[in-house]
């Protein structure tokens, strides 16, 4: 007998507010070089950077949710609800443009018609890019790895399926 597997929660990584924290506290200091000279400033920027903390902090508090991994289903905020059985494969991407950036792609058993417009056309382009799948959740997107977030995945999948991934 198989334990169920427990719901997992994947929010957005807390850097950036941590970054916007920092720069606040950054700016909050440079303020009173500034109200030497022109109190008014001083104050405003000092406010102004005070509340980006205060707001910072609430966001890094309430990250919204990117994806949700239940016993049969992955919810992706983006991406739509997918049954781990509807998933033909999980793979990550490494693409060398400026940088490196990584992408998660998911191939569906079946395939989604692209939504209309500008939007689907720009899924399009990313698919044709990334080799043909369906659903691309980058890895700036996710407070985990890529490896991780796949390894859970294929997790999930052989323990519906009752086969290894």
């Amino acid at each position: 007998m198989t334990a169920v597997l427990p719901t997992i929660e994947v929010r957005f990584p807390a850097t950036y507010a941590w970054l916007t924290m920092i720069f606040g506290v950054i700016f909050f200091l440079l303020s009173f070089l500034v109200a030497g000279q022109n109190t008014g400033l001083g104050l405003f920027i000092a406010a102004l950077s005070l509340a980006a903390v205060i707001g910072a902090n609430y966001w890094r508090h309430h990250l919204h949710v990117v994806a949700r991994m239940t016993p049969r289903q992955l919810i992706l905020r983006r991406g739509g609800t997918v049954d781990w059985a509807d998933i033909a494969a999980i793979d990550k991407k490494t693409i060398r443009v400026r940088g490196q950036h990584e992408y998660i792609c998911i191939r569906l058993s079946k395939a989604r018609p692209a939504p209309p417009g500008l939007e689907g056309f720009m899924q399009k382009v990313k698919k044709a890019a990334l080799g043909g799948y369906d659903i691309i959740v980058p890895d700036g997107e996710l407070s985990c790895t890529a490896d991780w977030f796949i390894a859970e995945c294929n997790k999930r999948r052989a323990a519906l399926t009752g086969r290894p991934q």
